[in-house]
């Protein structure tokens, strides 16, 4: 049996790169999970070949979940089809943005309008119902960038920075109820097409050049390593875990 076994999970952007992997592990820990994405047919791709390993253990809902009617919609969904929701994971978000000092302030709110508020009502709606069941665990996915000075943008890193204080003020709020909070934040994840894939193509000496100076494992992470930790944070086996960041980033941050 699986750490995750029948378990009812949410994953928001679960199409590709981490929210995909984290899917993938907890389907083989033998959890159902339900993957969401804009994309129709991004979405039905990812839906079809998890199913083509997993059977029925795999739900797909497609809609905008920077919208909290769209969330609203997704949590009746899960509920009136699974009659719980057990786990959750935040995974919306992007890390383009304007570089430097000389940021307009509809910059900084675009950076939270998809990296803040978004999962702060994914968890606010969800808790509605975990607060019902008197369980469930929540997990946000945020960025090392909110953690220290990294080349990373401004707007971004302060709407890391928030959700991670969001997790940590809200954490001891809900953990009566028996529910627990957790965030992970990850450091330089290669994923074919995301923002370091790219820069390898566009600049493979440099960046490895920066990877080798900054990472003192002096590799990039990978996906699956963030969706097993994912995985463990979100499992019974991490019962007494809640309110905290796991920093998973091969020894770069230098302050946490």
């Amino acid at each position: 049996m699986g750490i995750l076994e029948e378990k009812v999970a949410v994953i928001s952007g679960s199409t590709r790169g981490i929210g995909k992997s984290i899917a993938r592990e907890m389907l083989t820990e033998g959890a159902h999970v339900w993957i969401t994405g804009r994309n129709h047919e991004r979405l039905d791709s990812a839906a079809s070949g998890f199913r083509d390993e997993f059977g029925d253990h795999v739900h797909s809902f497609q809609g905008d979940l920077a919208r909290l009617e769209t969330i609203r919609d997704l949590i009746r969904m899960v509920t009136d089809e699974s009659g719980r929701l057990d786990v959750v994971v935040a995974n919306i978000g992007s890390g383009k943005s304007k570089m430097g000092w000389d940021v307009e302030d509809a910059i900084f709110r675009e950076s939270f309008e998809i990296n803040f508020f978004p999962a702060v009502a994914l968890a606010r709606e969800s808790i509605r119902v975990m607060v019902g069941q008197k369980s469930g665990c929540i997990t946000f996915i945020a960025s090392i960038a909110g953690l220290e000075a990294i080349p990373a943008p401004v707007p971004y890193s302060a709407a890391k920075a928030a959700l991670l204080r969001y997790m940590k003020s809200t954490a001891p709020v809900v953990a009566p109820s028996g529910i627990r909070m957790n965030a992970v934040s990850p450091g330089n994840v290669y994923v074919e097409g995301g923002t370091w894939g790219i820069r390898m193509k566009d600049d493979p000496v440099g960046t490895k050049r920066y990877i080798e100076e900054n990472v003192p494992m002096k590799r990039f992470g990978i996906p699956g390593e963030i969706g097993r930790l994912v995985c463990f944070l979100s499992s019974d086996q991490a019962s007494f875990i809640t309110g905290s960041n796991i920093i998973i980033d091969g020894g770069q941050t230098r302050g946490f």
